[in-house]
């Protein structure tokens, strides 16, 4: 999770703090006015160099006026939540975070002071959106919460300026989660939630076998995580919600989420791609590199994986998933075994042999 290098893309993106004062409180003894400054440090030491902006909410009359005063004086916008309604200050933060995901669309990076648990699905949205999640934390957090953060500190750690928890740190101290559910668990439910993400904007339907091959042949290549387990455990933390469409075989999608568009793989029309796009793959195909890696693929994912990296840089996955389909069936430029894929062999027309 924490200390390794960020994103080039979020490294100078905007950054939203949405601070819960009543559950990461401020503590006595520490000087108010530094604690954005603070903030702000902690970040451009992770290489987070974009503008902040830090929005803090809670019932301010529980707040001493200096400490008011110290906030206020350095930037931090303090919203006043009357006492009395239930979860209020939480509700406010989730509007307000999710107004400004309208005006502000990623790459950008929110970063949420807090530990409840009612965050976590809205996170976990807004992260399957391509916005770069932080999470600062009091001792004890949700689990689900801490699953949906790329790096975690501790509210006391934060505050002063400090750097987020290492992974060992995480595994080390039981902060966040129950003994019953281990930091395994985070990990191979962030690595659901990871796969679903990519498989939407690849235009893929998110098929247990599609997850399985995204894992272990996608950027992160992940060949031995137990993908049962952990659909098992997203479905368990209600992160992932598993669907049926007709006859077709079952698919997994964010909770409150809905289908995406995919690509129609049962397509027989070659003219759905361009000429240009046909004689890439086919000049691809006829290099000893390319004839190479595409027989030495384990399946037709993988193999899709390797054209878009290589030849077909543009087209989403899913649509180098169908011209694959159509360059064996129509073209017949790739022989696979009937049951499987491999064994795979190229027979391209005589010009390109």
């Amino acid at each position: 999770m924490a200390g390794g290098a960020i994103e080039q893309q979020y490294a100078t993106a905007k950054i939203s703090v949405w601070w819960d004062i009543e559950n990461c409180q401020v503590p006595k003894g520490c000087q108010p006015h530094s604690i954005a400054q603070n903030i702000s440090s902690a970040l451009v030491d992770m290489n987070y160099c974009g503008p902040v902006s830090i929005s803090a909410y809670g019932d301010t009359n529980g707040i001493p006026a200096s400490v008011q005063q110290g906030l206020n004086s350095t930037g931090i916008a303090l919203n006043h939540v009357p006492a009395g309604i239930k979860d209020a200050s939480d509700k406010k933060i989730l509007v307000d975070m999710l107004f400004w995901a309208i005006d502000n669309p990623a790459p950008a990076t929110y970063l949420l002071i807090s530990g409840d648990r009612d965050f976590s699905s809205a996170l976990h949205q807004l992260r399957m959106r391509k916005y770069n999640i932080l999470l600062a934390q009091p001792q004890k957090a949700s689990m689900t919460l801490v699953a949906a953060a790329k790096s975690v500190w501790l509210w006391t750690s934060l505050l002063a300026g400090g750097p987020p928890l290492t992974k060992g740190e995480l595994a080390d101290n039981s902060l966040h989660a129950p003994v019953s559910e281990p930091l395994q668990m985070l990990d191979l439910t962030k690595v659901i939630v990871s796969a679903l993400a990519t498989l939407k904007c690849e235009k893929i339907m998110p098929t247990e076998a599609n997850i399985a091959n995204c894992i272990r042949y996608g950027k992160r290549n992940q060949p031995n995580i137990d993908v049962k387990k952990a659909l098992k455990s997203a479905l368990k933390q209600q992160l992932v919600v598993k669907q049926t469409l007709g006859s077709s075989p079952p698919f997994f999608v964010g909770k409150d989420e809905k289908i995406w568009k995919c690509v129609n793989l049962k397509s027989k029309n070659v003219k759905d791609h361009s000429e240009a796009t046909w004689d890439e793959l086919q000049k691809f195909l006829s290099t000893p590199a390319g004839r190479s890696a595409i027989t030495a693929s384990q399946c037709r994912y993988e193999a899709a994986v390797i054209i878009k990296r290589k030849c077909l840089k543009h087209p989403a996955l899913g649509e180098i998933l169908h011209i694959l389909h159509l360059a064996s069936s129509a073209k017949k430029w790739i022989i696979h075994h009937p049951s499987g894929w491999q064994p795979v062999s190229i027979s391209l027309p005589e010009s390109y042999v």
